[in-house]
């Protein structure tokens, strides 16, 4: 039986913690009771709401009371705890059947779990949802709340880490990858679309009250959907050259990209490629390639045979040390991205390059003057070069000739840091209005 207390439905009858914790014991394990105890003593003090047998509900509020459920729990909508209370208690001696869960104290089922919607656990890494038996579930939302299972787990989507059990979920995305819209918001985004998100919690939680759906489309993985997208756009006649994976933990670039001819730009910044696939020099249409944070240690031939590109990023690719030879056969290439900590000294066969008009090096950090002259005299013998610049990290002093930077149209030094003197002495050094100082 349930009454209405602030708004809220009231289950079972009042009991003392003294009273109702040897029949826990009766009928738990040693390992559940032990667990359960430390939030047991904390907040039973006054009192305990017991409903003996199963509760069938629409939806179940916890709070501020405990309560104890001595047989299952099964509802139509939402289970939420938190109550008018900084910590509450739900303790479940059976089963649990529920749409969704919103907790942010402590509810602890002996027997199993089954949402068919989304479990969301936000506590700051204070509470848990402890579960005896096995967890189903089509999302676990995990933001600093530990979720710890001792059965069978059969999970679609983590969100999250604080995930203890014997299984894993079948996929770990971040929320805009599982949730829709109005539940997270985005962190890092270009013209590839969001690549980095964070939960929005209230959204989530004011969503979930009013009932609407949370749940995106998770039967591709995003990696599927970015290319299935691009497909959808080119069959209905849409422009559909661009494809972005940044991000998205690859060991490779998946095969079904290697059909999509004709693309014409793509990003694959910071995954875990160390190798690329000889078939990139299918993709003859891109005229923009972005590798930046990739493991490289080398770039195959036919990647300096795309007939196409124009642009290349290799930033903070920390492992590619030298270029091919046959990069100086990117007869396009007007515009380059190097790490010049990663790459021993100046590559001679950037010279070779018939239309390279714009070269910009990224990371200086305990480099010498004299490892700098050698890119500032490299970039004298590449006759095409009109823009180039320096960017992030910090110099103590340029090196001493600096003429050949003198014929280009401008010059960027974006460093950290860098003494005034010298780069009063780099402006000297070049036409009037040629140095930019920034980004």
């Amino acid at each position: 039986m349930a009454v209405k207390q602030d708004g809220v439905k009231v289950w079972g009858r009042e009991v003392s913690a003294q009273e109702l914790w040897p029949r826990l014991e009766s009928v738990t394990t040693p390992g559940w009771r032990e667990n359960l105890a430390s939030w047991w003593q904390g907040v039973t003090e006054e009192g305990v709401l017991f409903h003996e047998g199963d509760l069938e509900a629409d939806s179940l509020v916890v709070g501020p009371k405990p309560l104890v459920v001595s047989g299952s729990v099964r509802l139509k909508g939402l289970l939420e705890d938190g109550h008018a209370a900084d910590h509450t208690l739900l303790v479940v001696l059976g089963d649990l059947e529920v749409e969704n869960v919103a907790t942010f104290s402590a509810m602890f089922v002996a027997g199993n779990v089954r949402i068919r919607g989304l479990l969301f656990g936000d506590s700051l890494g204070d509470d848990i949802f402890w579960v005896g038996g096995g967890l189903t579930a089509r999302t676990l939302v995990e933001e600093h709340h530990h979720i710890e299972v001792h059965g069978a787990l059969d999970v679609e989507v983590l969100v999250g880490s604080k995930l203890t059990a014997p299984g894993r979920p079948r996929q770990t995305l971040q929320p805009h990858e599982a949730l829709l819209p109005g539940t997270w918001s985005a962190e890092e985004e270009d013209e590839d679309g969001v690549s980095d998100s964070t939960l929005d919690r209230k959204g989530l939680l004011a969503k979930l009250r009013a009932g609407k759906p949370v749940l995106g489309d998770t039967k591709l993985g995003p990696v599927e959907k970015a290319i299935a997208a691009v497909r959808e756009k080119a069959a209905r006649g849409e422009k559909a050259t661009r494809l972005g994976l940044t991000q998205k933990k690859l060991k490779a670039i998946p095969e079904e990209v290697f059909s999509l001819t004709w693309l014409e730009s793509l990003t694959l910044d910071s995954n875990d490629v160390a190798e690329l696939s000889p078939r990139i020099g299918e993709l003859r249409a891109l005229k923009s390639l972005s590798l930046e944070s990739l493991p490289l240690k080398t770039l195959p031939v036919e990647l300096c045979r795309l007939p196409a590109l124009k642009k290349l990023s290799l930033r903070y690719c920390n492992n590619l040390t030298r270029l091919p030879d046959a990069f100086g056969e990117l007869e396009s290439l007007e515009e380059l991205y190097l790490d010049a900590m990663a790459l021993e000294g100046f590559p001679e066969v950037l010279t070779r390059l018939p239309r390279l008009k714009k070269l910009w090096w990224w990371r200086f950090f305990k480099t010498t003057p004299g490892r700098v002259q050698l890119l500032v005299d490299g970039m004298g013998r590449m006759p095409k070069l009109t823009h180039a610049g320096f960017f992030q990290g910090e110099l103590s002093a340029l090196p001493g000739g600096l003429a050949p930077l003198a014929r280009l149209k401008q010059f960027k030094l974006g460093l950290d840091r860098v003494p005034e003197a010298e780069v009063k002495r780099l402006e000297a050094a070049l036409p009037p209005g040629r140095l930019h100082v920034g980004y």
